[in-house]
């Protein structure tokens, strides 16, 4: 349990952490004055049923005195008004309390799914290489939800809830000693037990739970993005299966957390209701007299309700926070991965005077660290040239690319611009002086003009820029003219209204949009016709003397432009 709180308190910020304590405060004034709502019934009942009390209780006849009551009838409507208020009032606090404790709790699902996401968005290229996009995706939309739904709001209702249940023991203490050890005992003894006994199974379906709701999405995200194939082979039954089962085991390990967290509740209000009739007549055996054991009545039934709904709200965030104490490792972990360095927007683009080099490369993937992809690899661009890289399927053609992106981080060897290395300090210079088009390009759902310039606020693209890029990458007469609004036309999810060929284009007009002075094409022409190929081939060679171009290709056919071609082999 320890353990589990320290992690939970990690999540936190420093800023969140010290609003968690102004939220204990609040939980503490709240059960004081719950405290004070179940005091004020005594008095009245009391008085109710004996009104000789006032003149017996020196504090109810100072009362009496000072106010200037002349009858009892009225005194006891004056009490019963006042304890009403009270816990009118109480409630009223309780209420706010609540509000703010839950927006606490909601802010604080924003904050940790944000920071996650920005974690995740600021890990190296390696990172993204091993982890299924599907499983990010769970731990920050469900995920950080379960931890908020089964940990952390639960969590903050037992303290809240804990202290009201020590509010009330406290004055029942105060009232009878014993009674109170008896309800300790009772009550603790009763939620104990069954705790005892569930907790071991709520942490085994938690465990289950998450690798359910992992193959859930993974199913559910590898169906409908490929959708395409799905339909064509028929292994719609396939999927819908897989993903019925993982759903089916989460949906049932769901419910037993719920029945285990609520089974006590039942057995506990019957004995809570048993108790207190006991109680009510062993007051009435030892005295006799129903003035003295209807105030003590009313304060154990009113204490009774106000802490036997708390303690089941406390048993059952328990069972709860153990139950999601798989998920907490999962997000601590994540969590916990180093944080991304802050962009700097004052750094100018690493404009290549000279040359690009890659000297005396080796990388291996962490997959599989013990193969090498690349073993000594050196290759030199001169400025204002085009490049050609072929080889076969797995020789390292793409990971030369990556290292030339600087999303991979070589082994041995160094990239170098005109000299200068690149790493972490400088790679946001680089990456600004290149245009990079992939073998496969990410659409949106959104406008073509949003899509060539991806990441730009849409109130803030430059149409002009954007056709040039367009006219460029030989799209504009199709956007233009085919395409019912231009480009303000929405092309569907994943571009799925366009063709293969125009999806590409519309990456390599997003490549150019900046005019970058360094262009990378990664298999980029493998999608398209051969006269679109010709037009791009052309394209290329008017940049050519203009721009530093490598260009990676399969077909030496798509690399006709090129000034220089170099063959990759596959390593041994």
């Amino acid at each position: 349990m320890q353990s589990t709180l320290h992690k939970v308190w990690q999540l936190f910020t420093p800023a969140e952490q010290r609003k968690a304590v102004w939220m204990l405060l609040l939980a503490l004034l709240m059960a004081v004055a719950e405290t004070v709502g179940v005091i004020s019934i005594m008095p009245f009942l009391s008085v109710l049923a004996r009104p000789g009390v006032i003149e017996e209780n020196q504090w109810l006849q100072a009362i009496y005195t000072q106010l200037g009551f002349t009858e009892h009838r009225t005194f006891i409507i004056g009490l019963g008004i006042v304890s009403i208020m009270l816990v009118l009032a109480a409630s009223a606090f309780k209420t706010i309390v609540q509000h703010l404790l839950n927006r606490f709790v909601h802010l604080l699902r924003h904050s940790i799914s944000s920071r996650l996401m920005a974690r995740y968005l600021g890990q190296p290229y390696e990172f993204f290489i091993s982890r299924n996009s599907a499983e990010l995706s769970k731990t920050i939309l469900a995920e950080v939800d379960m931890v908020m739904g089964n940990l952390i709001q639960p969590f903050s209702q037992v303290i809240v809830q804990g202290i009201v249940v020590v509010a009330m023991l406290a004055l029942v203490f105060a009232y009878n000693p014993l009674t109170a050890l008896a309800i300790v005992l009772v009550v603790g003894t009763l939620y104990g037990a069954i705790y005892l006994l569930v907790r071991k199974r709520l942490k085994r379906i938690g465990t289950e739970m998450v690798e359910a709701n992992r193959q859930r999405y993974q199913s559910c995200n590898e169906a409908l993005q490929g959708i395409r194939d799905i339909k064509i082979t028929h292994a719609e039954a396939a999927y819908q299966q897989r993903y019925q089962q993982a759903s089916r085991t989460q949906a049932r390990h769901m419910a037993t957390s719920e029945t285990l967290s609520q089974t006590p509740l039942y057995l506990v209000e019957a004995t809570g209701y048993t108790g207190l009739i006991l109680i009510a007549l062993a007051l009435l055996l030892k005295s006799g007299d129903i003035a003295q054991v209807l105030p003590a009545l009313g304060l154990y039934g009113f204490a009774a309700y106000r802490m036997l709904p708390a303690a089941q709200i406390m048993y059952r965030g328990f069972a709860r926070l153990k139950f999601a104490s798989a998920t907490l490792d999962n997000l601590h972990r994540d969590m916990s991965l180093p944080r991304a360095a802050a962009p700097s927007a004052s750094q100018a683009a690493l404009v290549p005077q000279m040359e690009i080099r890659l000297q005396g490369i080796r990388y291996a993937y962490p997959s599989t660290p013990d193969k090498l992809v690349l073993d000594g690899f050196d290759l030199t661009i001169p400025v204002n040239t085009s490049v050609g890289i072929k080889g076969v399927s797995g020789a390292g053609k793409s990971t030369v690319m990556d290292i030339l992106l600087g999303l991979l981080q070589p082994h041995a060897g160094i990239l170098s611009v005109d000299g200068t290395p690149i790493t972490p300090q400088n790679l946001q210079s680089w990456q600004a002086a290149i245009g990079y088009v992939p073998q496969h390009i990410y659409i949106a759902d959104t406008s073509v003009a949003a899509n060539i310039a991806f990441g730009v606020p849409e109130d803030q693209i430059d149409i002009q820029a954007v056709e040039r890029a367009a006219r460029a990458a030989q799209i504009h007469e199709f956007v233009t003219h085919e395409l019912p609004q231009g480009y303000a036309s929405l092309v569907g999810d994943r571009g799925i209204r366009l063709s293969g060929g125009q999806r590409q284009r519309i990456g390599i007009a997003r490549a150019l949009l900046h005019d970058p002075p360094v262009l990378f094409m990664d298999e980029a022409t493998s999608a398209l016709d051969h006269t679109t190929e010709a037009a791009v081939n052309e394209a290329i060679r008017s940049l050519t003397g203009k721009k530093t171009i490598v260009v990676i290709a399969h077909r030496e056919a798509s690399l006709q432009a090129c000034d220089r071609i170099l063959s990759i082999t596959q390593t041994s």
